[in-house]
């Protein structure tokens, strides 16, 4: 008889405790966790993890294949004082590489996107093809072509030679001045697509209504451009640009395989000083510190993007 009550006292409180459960997290809680749990182990094991484990490793001096040895503020205080202060110029390169860039994508962006919204131009769906293609070709090789277009054997030098056009090569990605704006114009190209795709989108969102109130009221085409079209596009020109400074100043495949962060560092970003510290450098420690100094920035872009897209859907 006690151990039936017993039996009795402990189904009671297990479903107690399940149906507490059920209040708090909802009816179908265990369901939903099935469901979820593989995205959580994924989002853990590639991102939150790694995270965590450099911003541990940004806190040590840690060669690779050795153990690392705690030294607390020690790498961030290097970059900031340090003697050859390589990290302040890659900040600035960073900084004017990816400010050169989205400009350049914002205004060929805004162009394409006006002259593919056109209802008289021909072949319509073919240009939008074509357009799209340089942002489906992976990013090696585009580097690649470029390397090649710009080499002092390729056919930009080669017409400079056949006609006569300078007296010498044009040295894109071994001249310090011009590396850095050659490098930004692949960005541009690579680039521009995924721009002119949203800005397109939302060109064809805004109502027609009020392109024929306008005229009504006798704007002409540069005013409605000015007054309809770019403040109706500002929701999709703040999120593409919150996402492409994001893409732009992390990127590395291109300027690895055009300019190696030379010459004389010229295009030294933040990102290619982290890799070529901690891997060819073998000081994971630093390396760590530096790619951590891109974070702060990162996190107040991702807040305001996440908080502007959060505000369109509700």
């Amino acid at each position: 008889m006690a151990q039936q009550q017993l039996a009795v006292g402990a189904t009671t409180h297990a479903g107690s405790r399940t149906g507490s459960l059920r209040r708090v997290l909802g009816r179908d809680w265990l369901l939903s966790w099935l469901m979820v749990g593989p995205v959580v182990l994924i989002v853990v094991a590639l991102l939150i993890y790694p995270f965590l484990d450099a911003f541990v490793l940004s806190f040590q001096e840690r060669f690779i294949g050795q153990t690392g040895a705690w030294v607390g503020l020690q790498n961030y205080a290097y970059l900031v004082n340090g003697s050859d202060q390589l990290f302040w110029k890659a900040f600035a390169i960073t900084c004017a590489f990816t400010g050169a860039a989205i400009l350049g994508k914002l205004i060929l962006g805004l162009s394409m996107a006006a002259v593919l919204n056109q209802d008289y131009l021909p072949a319509k769906n073919i240009w939008r093809g074509i357009m799209f293609l340089p942002w489906a070709v992976p990013a090696v090789v585009t580097a690649y072509v470029w390397r090649v277009l710009f080499d002092t054997t390729g056919p930009i030098n080669g017409a400079i030679a056949e006609f006569g056009l300078m007296d010498d090569y044009i040295y894109f990605f071994n001249d310090a001045k011009l590396a850095l704006p050659a490098l930004a114009l692949v960005v541009i190209w690579a680039g521009t697509p995924f721009w002119t795709m949203n800005l397109l989108a939302g060109m064809q969102a805004i109502s027609q209504e009020l392109y024929e109130a306008a005229e009504i009221d006798g704007a002409g085409t540069a005013q409605k451009y000015w007054f309809i079209t770019l403040p109706s596009l500002q929701p999709v020109l703040f999120v593409t640009a919150m996402l492409s400074t994001i893409w732009t100043s992390a990127n590395l495949t291109q300027i690895i395989i055009l300019t190696g962060g030379g010459p004389n560092n010229a295009t030294m970003t933040l990102p290619l000083l982290s890799y070529l510290t901690a891997i060819p450098g073998h000081q994971l420690g630093m390396g760590a510190a530096i790619s951590m100094t891109i974070v702060p920035v990162y996190m107040v872009l991702v807040y305001f993007l996440t908080r502007r897209m959060l505000r369109q859907e509700g």
